[in-house]
């Protein structure tokens, strides 16, 4: 059994789909050596199993004179149409990736041309079963809302499996708070400074960091914000925001994943502002580093932080963020180690990996 892990964006992008994709293989490399896993993504380093596929990106020309979104789409069919013929020759048998719309040009590349490769969808984003149902052969969902969703629009039980991302949770721990002291040196962030992080892309319309700006600036005392993530066309106008309505106490970093659990150690509470999201993998880095996290009162954001004792309130309502943190702050909650322990247990990939291999397994017999 051949795997073909694929992501168009790692090792260019930061977001989910680019940290989960390269956790997985290290996760794979560790604890199930004997798989045959290849990692081929659009930028960044090569290596043992590990290609760089050519090809436009979003952000380069001619994806600039034709607008972002004409540009990801080029960016995800010109991936998919240089990387069809490794997999051809390599002869994989599954082909696990996040990318609709480059899954669905591979999907089309079989049907004209050949190939026997299985495309198992990973559904890291928040399309509805419509989308991806019927050019995938299988679909891994993330959440047990997703997964009902699924099978109540009509999918088969036998092309999805329930299975969450994995982190490696020795990397997210409380241990990150040794560094608080030189990451806020770094960041001229003030050693006696409350600081509220969220890790996202810095966007409106989906991450909303604009209506947390508004938030902390009700705040009746002076709250920083640590704001990391992939800059987005939204950027320069939310840094304006942020300087009007906080005066110097905000931060805008994009660092590289292997350092962003720094910024959780550095930081005094977690607050992810998306109404919207298919799992929320910075949720569970926030609760193995022991923060103090707010989410929004959403079905996938309760399955999610089950167990923990992050909160959720309806983030729709202006004003219901600036009082959860107020009250945050005034009585120092913080998680508990069996709150970890509950979280480990569900999402650390030492408990996981059997369930990737077992849907691996399942999909190339079929």
């Amino acid at each position: 059994m051949r795997v073909a892990l694929v992501c168009t964006g790692l090792g260019r992008i930061l977001r989910g789909f680019e940290s989960f994709t390269e956790s997985l293989f290290q996760a794979l490399s560790k604890y199930a050596p004997d798989v045959d896993v290849t990692l081929f993504q659009g930028g960044g380093r090569v290596g043992e199993r590990r290609r760089v596929i050519p090809n436009f990106h979003r952000y380069d020309l001619p994806a600039r004179w034709m607008g972002y979104d004409k540009g990801n789409m080029l960016e995800k069919r010109s991936f998919a149409l240089a990387l069809y013929p490794f997999l051809r020759r390599g002869k994989f048998d599954i082909v696990h990736y996040n990318e609709l719309v480059m899954g669905n040009t591979l999907y089309h590349l079989r049907r004209f041309f050949g190939g026997n490769y299985k495309l198992l969808y990973c559904g890291g984003s928040t399309w509805f079963p419509a989308h991806y149902g019927h050019r995938c052969d299988y679909a891994q969902l993330l959440t047990a809302p997703m997964y009902e969703d699924a099978l109540a629009f009509g999918i088969p039980e036998a092309r999805v499996f329930l299975i969450p991302y994995g982190l490696d949770v020795k990397q997210f721990s409380t241990c990150s708070r040794a560094e608080r002291a030189s990451v806020r040196a770094e960041l001229r962030i003030p050693d006696n400074a409350r600081v509220v992080l969220t890790v996202a892309n810095l966007d409106r319309e989906t991450k909303r960091i604009d209506y947390l700006i508004h938030e902390l600036s009700k705040m009746d005392q002076p709250v920083w914000l640590l704001a990391a993530g992939q800059k987005t066309p939204d950027t320069p106008g939310l840094e304006q925001e942020a300087e009007h309505f906080l005066a110097g106490r905000w931060r805008f970093v994009s660092w590289p994943q292997n350092r962003v659990h720094l910024l959780y150690g550095a930081a005094d509470m977690f607050v992810l502002t998306s109404l919207v999201e298919a799992f929320g993998r910075v949720i569970i880095e926030a609760l193995l580093t022991g923060l103090p996290t707010i989410v929004h009162d959403g079905p996938i954001f309760k399955w999610v932080t089950e167990g923990s004792l992050a909160e959720t309130i309806d983030m729709s309502v202006e004003g219901r963020l600036a009082d959860a943190m107020i009250q945050h702050f005034h009585f120092q909650r913080r998680t508990n180690g069996n709150s970890r322990d509950i979280v480990v247990n569900r999402f650390g990939w030492k408990n996981l990996i059997t369930q990737y291999i077992d849907m691996y397994e399942k999909a190339a017999r079929a």
